[in-house]
């Protein structure tokens, strides 16, 4: 019998073919595949790389719809643009006729890294779709997310750093608030959080708030002790 929702297994093994994953009976969560750009997820054809191969994107699609009854659940990608963005319009036209839900588009090419985000190219893909696209790509600010929403006349936009950074951006903060610190050790504390997660998410969250020496101390502390005392000490937290 087919569930609403589907198991999901974090997926490491590097198999060759990106079918395979979804062969099994569960949703593989692959992080994000069509953004990952490392050199081996390129070589076994994981990653950015899919962009180029629309018949696998549509056929991954089709392996979740087929495990899943609901048909309001919700199935989607996060891409990346080509040179030519008419591949990348026929991808997504391809991928919304297959049953995609939405699709998210980080508006750089594969190759590019820290250059501006295309814009434009993400605004006549949303020109060119029937679902919601949401624009994604160095939003660091509440202005930033409204200003990238206006010009691309997308229904929304994803943030990825900018919210690592600040969690309380979408409330108009323009820098991490300390009761967002304290917050966030509440839950680590409580969920029992590994230390190198607990760690780093507060070293991306005082990013903007420590001087380069504070940082310097801070980022080499190397227990939960450590850290609750320096926080105490520096924030009365």
């Amino acid at each position: 019998m087919k569930k609403d929702c589907i198991q999901t297994t974090i997926g490491q093994e590097r198999k060759k073919d990106p079918i395979e994953m979804f062969h099994s009976g569960k949703l593989i969560k692959v992080c994000a595949p069509m953004v990952r750009y490392s050199k081996w997820a390129m070589a076994e054809g994981y990653g950015a790389c899919l962009i180029n191969k629309p018949e696998v994107v549509q056929d991954m699609v089709k392996q979740v719809r087929n495990q899943v009854e609901n048909p309001r659940f919700s199935v989607s990608i996060k891409i990346r643009i080509h040179d030519d963005l008419t591949r990348t319009v026929d991808l997504c036209r391809k991928a919304e006729a297959t049953g995609v839900s939405w699709i998210t588009v980080h508006g750089r090419t594969v190759e590019e890294r820290h250059q501006p985000v295309h814009s434009e190219a993400i605004k006549i893909i949303k020109e060119n779709m029937s679902i919601p696209v949401i624009a994604n790509g160095d939003i660091r600010s509440l202005k930033e997310a409204e200003n990238v929403w206006h010009i691309t006349g997308t229904d929304g936009v994803m943030v990825a750093r900018g919210l690592l950074a600040n969690p309380a951006m979408f409330a108009g903060y323009e820098e991490t608030p300390l009761k967002c610190l304290w917050d966030w050790v509440d839950i680590a504390l409580e969920l029992g959080t590994p230390y190198t997660c607990f760690h780093q998410h507060l070293m991306y969250m005082m990013e903007k708030i420590t001087s380069k020496q504070e940082k310097k101390v801070f980022n080499a502390l190397s227990s939960t002790s450590a850290v609750l005392d320096y926080l105490t000490d520096h924030y009365g937290i």
